[in-house]
């Protein structure tokens, strides 16, 4: 999950020299939701309102964190982001002592600061400050955390496949009201040529990047404390800045 998260920071950079961000969303979950839903359409029978609660508040805990990471990538670098988006590993443990209140370990805390500050030596460039690009970014890794905290919750009574699906639809459904409600088709120029480098890096997010991406993440949060789940996901920054040097050549 993590070598596919960090490839999604190149992908979003490439995919948004032809849409906006909302277009880019809205095709991305929507896309990832028609895979999902037809594949896991036998576990939807029968299903309740109670049992889409997960998904419901995951779907819209990633809607603003990714629509405020989409629209800060436009005023700042890949690799600069993936560092920046690192902070939610430094909030999963407090909001997952507020939610479950279990107050984490020393142990905890420590592996937090290494593993951001190692971030901080594989992303950062000389002359750092924080710009509106980054300020959006930060902001948007308080959602993330939000999201593993609430899928770390919910994944111990309800079905993982049953709860991306469901995440995925908000997600996809409100990118599109949101992007109808400012005028904003861009989406519609995407099948226009879908061989061009735009077209498929969305449609590597969608497939690869979103519906396998977190699918497997909620999937293994039935194994792994919220905690311990943001400090693992913390290398999607490592292979971020990594992917972003090699596809894109920016400094490492």
């Amino acid at each position: 999950v993590d070598i596919i998260w960090g490839s999604t920071f190149t992908a979003n950079k490439i995919a948004l020299g032809a849409l906006t961000p909302l277009s880019l969303m809205a095709i991305r979950f929507t896309f990832a939701f028609v895979i999902m839903v037809t594949i896991f359409r036998k576990k939807f029978v029968g299903i309740r309102l109670k049992d889409l609660r997960g998904g419901i508040l995951c779907g819209i805990s990633l809607f603003l964190a990714f629509i405020l990471q989409t629209y800060g990538l436009l005023y700042t670098n890949a690799g600069k982001q993936a560092f920046l988006s690192g902070a939610y590993v430094i909030a999963v443990p407090f909001l997952t002592w507020i939610t479950f209140k279990a107050k984490p370990s020393l142990k905890v805390y420590l592996g937090t600061v290494i593993c951001f500050l190692g971030i901080a030596l594989i992303s950062l460039q000389p002359g750092f400050k924080i710009e509106l690009g980054d300020f959006m970014t930060i902001v948007s890794s308080l959602f993330f955390a939000a999201q593993i905290v609430i899928a770390g919750y919910f994944v111990k009574s309800e079905n993982p496949a049953v709860m991306s699906t469901v995440q995925f639809g908000v997600m996809g459904g409100l990118s599109f009201v949101a992007a109808l409600l400012i005028g904003d088709f861009a989406f519609l120029s995407i099948g226009k040529n879908m061989f061009a480098i735009s077209s498929l890096s969305v449609t590597y997010l969608g497939i690869i990047g979103t519906a396998v991406a977190y699918y497997l993440q909620i999937l293994c949060q039935k194994y792994a404390s919220p905690t311990t789940t943001s400090i693992i996901l913390s290398l999607e920054a490592v292979f971020g800045a990594i992917l972003a040097m090699i596809i894109l050549g920016e400094a490492f």
